[in-house]
């Protein structure tokens, strides 16, 4: 087996381990830190993101300072484009009907969450669905695309140092202030409970580590459409066979610590995208389940209201479509990206509060 192949997937699955069983001790929920700052005007848990974006950003600023990352900025990471926020937007919709992002609804369905599987299914048929529009999305971007460069640093011809170290000090008081104030302290929920500041702190060495061994953040939605196109390829064969996105090699490059190349892309196969995201996805259920399993909690739940199903099937193919519109998810994007100050993330950021926003609205409206 080429070695590139098994140090990714051996990191895949050893990440997701980690990220299955914190995020669900932790209940460290994305949905919630961005849903509850409008439906509920809550800051509590949205702190926690903005400690881990800023200590992602310093982590991997030094490594990059000492020469640690062989690939900077990520793999992956295209050039400005508008239609990352078109993307988020969309994302960020079907994010808060369905009240899971792409990880949440994984390390929900390990615990045993029947709402939570249904959410992954939904996501895996809207990537799927994005399959057909891209010819015309890829032709509309190219209007929309607004630098040729990947990252803040480039577009202004300075080192990464030079914009990472005012934010971090710009954000330090801030930071210093919750912590005096014990605002970084919840109380112990459950057995097992683990501050979401601790799991901050490990989904950032979570990212340095990524970026590391597998040159790139993680990443999972283009896995949820080689999952799909598996499944299409046994009822539509020669669909997937006329289907240009599915050939396509999105990734070429030889890992650390390897001297083979690897390659994948969307389609059908056995390739560098399943070693990075589906080791991960794996980890990520197994982790929740032995995390569930350990303390207790382990039970199949399906008792749920059949608007709370449509809601979950509806938003989570937007998110799964809006993921591939990006392209990218919030784990990408929020994890990776803008600790990076890549434009692409920042524009996902911006259209994923604006489509969380309108989520909100819709909830609220049904709520009243």
């Amino acid at each position: 087996m080429n070695d590139g192949y098994l140090i990714v997937t051996v990191f895949g699955v050893v990440a997701g381990l980690i990220m299955g069983h914190v995020m669900f001790r932790a209940d460290y929920c994305m949905v919630a830190m961005l849903r509850d700052l409008f439906m509920f005007r809550s800051t509590v848990m949205v702190r926690f993101l903005v400690v881990q974006i800023v200590l992602s950003m310093v982590l991997l600023e030094i490594a990059h300072a000492c020469g640690a990352l062989s690939y900077y900025p990520s793999l992956l990471m295209g050039p400005a484009n508008l239609s990352s926020v078109v993307g988020g937007l969309i994302f960020g919709i079907g994010m808060v009907l369905s009240g899971n992002c792409v990880v949440g609804c994984l390390y929900k369905t390990g615990t045993g969450s029947v709402l939570g599987l249904c959410t992954v299914v939904a996501m895996i048929f809207g990537a799927l669905a994005f399959v057909e529009v891209a010819p015309m999305w890829n032709q509309l971007k190219q209007y929309w695309q607004v630098s040729q460069q990947t990252t803040l640093p480039q577009s202004f011809s300075v080192a990464s140092g030079w914009l990472v170290w005012p934010i971090f000090l710009l954000l330090l008081p801030l930071l210093w202030r919750w912590y005096q104030s014990g605002k970084l302290q919840l109380k112990e929920r459950t057995e097992g409970f683990i501050q979401p500041w601790k799991a901050a702190v490990v989904f950032s060495f979570v990212t340095l580590t990524a970026c590391f061994f597998t040159g790139m953040p993680v990443g999972i939605t283009t896995c949820y459409v080689k999952i799909g196109s598996w499944f299409e390829q046994m009822f539509f064969p020669t669909h997937v066979a006329v289907t240009a996105y599915f050939h396509n090699v999105a990734l070429n490059y030889v890992p650390v610590f390897s001297t083979e190349m690897i390659s994948g892309g969307a389609g059908p196969r056995l390739d560098a995208i399943a070693a990075l995201q589906l080791s991960v996805i794996i980890g990520i259920l197994l982790g929740a389940f032995l995390s569930a399993r350990r303390v207790g909690e382990f039970r199949l739940n399906f008792r749920a209201p059949v608007e709370q199903y449509f809601l979950v099937v509806v938003g989570g193919g937007l998110v799964g479509f809006g993921s591939r519109l990006a392209p990218g998810c919030n784990v990408w994007h929020i994890f990776g990206g803008v600790p990076l100050l890549a434009w692409n993330s920042l524009f996902f950021v911006f259209g994923l509060v604006v489509g969380t926003w309108l989520g909100s609205k819709v909830l609220l409206s049904r709520m009243r």
